[in-house]
């Protein structure tokens, strides 16, 4: 309905809630569809008005999807706002609180809440600096009273814990697995915990190595032409890329790329399915090898971070760019995403006492989303002792309902943080 109509003018009158329904609907569309998916019209048919009615409230697209990221970060303080600074307070009942907040805020936005994975790739650079700022404070007002349980944490390690556990709260907008909310609201909490209690330690000094197998074919056009593609669609995004532009950098016209793919988002495609193959070879010999099920599930944690720091471009778009694979394979792509964690759940499930398949799938998808999160974040500097931290965060979540606590080098208890507050 485009408006109601006042009884005494007969005319249509605005409704006074438009722009904040307006809002919502583009949030929940570019969380879901990404910035590129995503037209005014389609916002305006959701709300139910017209393009006219929507640009009194935004001037266009962009301004829409700058609106969005804005809110999630209102959010995020809202929420942080909602616990009371005091300073006398026991710092783990500080720490519990925020975290359920915002726990409660992102289970209540679901469905919006993922537009955080878009963020860095389509905000104009005039606006990153005042988000990434708001962001930056919101993960300083978390590490307070964590680094006050924790004063052996640096400053370092505790931006990384608490963007860990952001990260972990967030995984719920990147799958539509369905728990009770009460229920699911503790499953966080108790990863947020183990998060909390994760002491890192220094990654083992060795060199930075690919496997050959990452990197079939150097000679060969097409995996010439695989490696320029998403190295470009990796620093411009999928859409600001054209055929001519991969074609030139090796050295062919537009039209020599047809030799080999149909489209480009055939290339995006091979390209996933490539990784995809590469992941399911290393798995199924990790797991062959492993003597027990805890032995299994911690080689898949090693090998999906490894390669996920061999390939980091190829994971980074894996990500970002999902939405632009051609249906088919997409829906492909996702059925092998459901199987490893099929698999991977069957593993921690026999580890943990009494957790159900959908809890450990929940877990699973969890630990997952960690590495494009924190990858991203941490950037490419120290990449060895990034990809220790980050494979001992992935443990921390999936055994946070085990018992089980990560120390120093070996699975040890640690002084209680979140969990033991009352």
């Amino acid at each position: 309905m485009v408006g109601k109509t006042s009884p005494d003018t007969g005319r249509r009158t605005r409704p006074k809630d438009r722009r904040a329904r307006i809002a919502a609907a583009a949030a929940v569309a570019f969380a879901e569809r990404g910035y590129h998916g995503v037209s005014v019209e389609d916002i305006a048919t959701e709300v139910g008005v017209t393009k006219s009615a929507l640009y009194r409230h935004f001037p266009g697209k962009y301004a829409l999807f700058l609106n969005s990221a804005l809110m999630l970060i209102d959010s995020l303080e809202g929420a942080l706002d909602s616990v009371p600074d005091d300073p006398a307070r026991d710092p783990r009942e500080t720490l519990r609180a925020q975290m359920s907040a915002i726990i409660a805020v992102t289970i209540e936005q679901r469905r919006s809440a993922g537009i955080y994975r878009w963020e860095r790739r389509y905000l104009r650079k005039e606006d990153r600096p005042a988000i990434r700022e708001r962001s930056w404070a919101v993960n300083a007002r978390i590490r307070r009273p964590l680094q006050q349980i924790r004063p052996d944490l640096s400053d370092e390690d505790a931006f990384v814990l608490v963007a860990a556990m952001l990260s972990t709260i967030g995984s719920i907008t990147v799958h539509n697995l369905t728990l009770p909310p009460r229920y699911m609201e503790q499953l966080l909490l108790d990863a947020c915990t183990a998060l909390a209690e994760t002491r890192f330690s220094p990654a083992p000094a060795a060199p930075e190595r690919v496997a050959a197998a990452d990197r079939p074919g150097q000679d060969n056009m097409r995996e010439n032409l695989l490696r320029s593609a998403v190295g470009l669609f990796h620093q411009r995004g999928y859409n600001e890329v054209a055929v001519e532009d991969i074609a030139a950098t090796v050295g062919l016209p537009a039209s020599g790329i047809y030799r080999y793919f149909v489209s480009k988002s055939d290339i995006l495609a091979a390209a996933f399915h490539r990784a995809a193959d590469r992941l399911e070879t290393a798995v199924a010999a990790g797991t062959a090898a492993a003597s027990d099920p805890e032995d299994a599930l911690r080689s898949l944690v090693s090998i999906y971070v490894d390669l996920s720091f061999s390939q980091r471009e190829l994971m980074s778009v894996y990500f970002a760019e999902l939405v632009n694979v051609p249906d088919a394979s997409r829906a492909d792509l996702r059925l092998r995403q459901r199987a490893n964690v099929e698999q991977w759940s069957s593993y921690l499930q026999a580890i943990c006492d009494g957790l159900s398949a959908a809890d450990a799938r929940f877990l699973m998808y969890a630990a997952i989303n960690l590495v494009p999160d924190l990858g991203v974040l941490l950037g490419t500097s120290a990449a060895q002792q990034q990809a220790e931290n980050i494979h001992r965060c992935m443990l921390a979540v999936l055994l946070s309902r085990s018992g089980q606590r990560l120390g120093h080098g070996e699975d040890a208890p640690c002084t209680p943080t979140i969990g033991s507050a009352h």
